[in-house]
């Protein structure tokens, strides 16, 4: 949490307004900032207020976890892998490429950026393994609501996270393979988890 008066109000937006930009649930802005990928400011009512450059720089894709050395460029090598991928005209005459027209793209490419940092985090522990576990669970939830709001099939949801988490698989190193196995197994738990509830 970032401890400092609020001197210009106009740098800092609601729960609701940062809601609203990004497209997610206040819960999923919640845990952002409870991980430190947002800076928070609480006012003395306790209502949280997030940094606009902060929300921008996630909408521009320019945002996610701090870091620094390996896991930044191997979150460089699997983003760039990835939109090399999606421009293979194999994947551009799927059925779940097709489903999004441009603003879903974009709203896909925001969950896309999330996850991916995510998953390549250097090895948390305790406390920090369990956060993960459990953005990743909610991330998958959010993914999974979205899909199946554009009538997209769970099957063709699945494929669609399949192509993304083999993608950053083959540019990880073995020894990185169980940590995004078992995040990208809570993703699709909780795209599970939203198909059942929409069903």
């Amino acid at each position: 949490m970032v401890d400092l008066a609020i001197n210009d109000k106009s740098r800092w937006l609601s729960m609701g307004e940062a809601s609203r930009i990004l497209e997610v649930k206040d819960a999923t802005l919640r845990q952002w900032a409870d991980n430190g990928y947002l800076r928070v400011y609480r006012t003395p009512g306790g209502h949280r207020r997030f940094l606009r450059e902060d929300v921008a720089a996630l909408t521009e894709g320019a945002g996610g976890i701090p870091h620094g050395g390996t896991t930044g460029t191997l979150e460089g090598s699997a983003l760039r892998r990835i939109r090399r991928g999606l421009h293979q005209e194999t994947i551009a005459k799927q059925s779940w490429y097709q489903s999004f027209e441009d603003d879903g793209r974009d709203r896909m490419r925001l969950f896309g950026r999330r996850l991916l940092s995510l998953l390549v985090q250097e090895n948390p522990s305790g406390r920090r393994r369990q956060q993960a576990v459990d953005e990743s669970l909610m991330l998958g939830r959010e993914y999974g609501t979205e899909m199946a709001a554009r009538s997209v099939s769970l099957k063709d949801t699945i494929e669609a996270f399949a192509f993304f988490r083999n993608m950053v698989l083959n540019t990880a190193d073995h020894g990185a393979w169980t940590r995004i196995l078992e995040l990208a197994d809570q993703v699709l738990l909780g795209v599970v988890e939203s198909y059942q509830k929409k069903g």
